[in-house]
């Protein structure tokens, strides 16, 4: 019986060993990541004269938003350049979601015109590309930009 409690206890310090450098690289790479969206989205922020009134990560991207000037901008990991939104024809904004049978495909952020006609989309979630665990996550975050930007855009 003690041979067995060793071996458990040995096994589960070499896990230890092993697993908690890995944790502290990793959250510290992701650190790293988001240090360098919020960079490169302030530094397009203050090219373009901006003011960023709020700005928030979404997994593998930061989106900000300039409200005096009605300028939404996205910085991705994936995209080299920062993208900007100019909603000063936007009327309204709505959240789509997408579905592939039962899973969730995709959940955006559109933006549409006084025609109800789509100006752009923002991806909040893409599968396969972004992580399902935080589906609810995403889709809330959507949810909070949505009542946000259509809050200013009625003005």
């Amino acid at each position: 019986m003690t041979h067995i409690l060793e071996n458990s206890l040995i096994a589960g310090g070499l896990i230890t060993l092993f697993s908690v450098p890995f944790y502290i690289i990793t959250k510290r790479a992701k650190q790293k990541q988001l240090a360098l969206l919020k960079d490169r989205l302030l530094h397009k922020a203050a090219d373009l004269s901006l003011d960023l009134t709020r700005y928030e990560p979404l997994s593998n991207k930061i989106i900000g938003w300039a409200r005096p000037s009605k300028i939404l901008l996205l910085a991705d990991l994936t995209q080299s350049e920062v993208a900007v939104y100019n909603l000063t024809k936007a009327v309204r904004t709505y959240v789509l979601k997408t579905m592939n049978g039962t899973s969730v495909r995709s959940i955006s952020l559109q933006i549409a015109d006084a025609q109800n006609r789509v100006l752009d989309s923002l991806p909040f979630y893409q599968q396969f590309q972004d992580n399902e665990m935080k589906l609810k996550q995403f889709e809330k975050q959507a949810k909070d930009w949505e009542t946000l930007l259509n809050a200013y855009l009625s003005r």
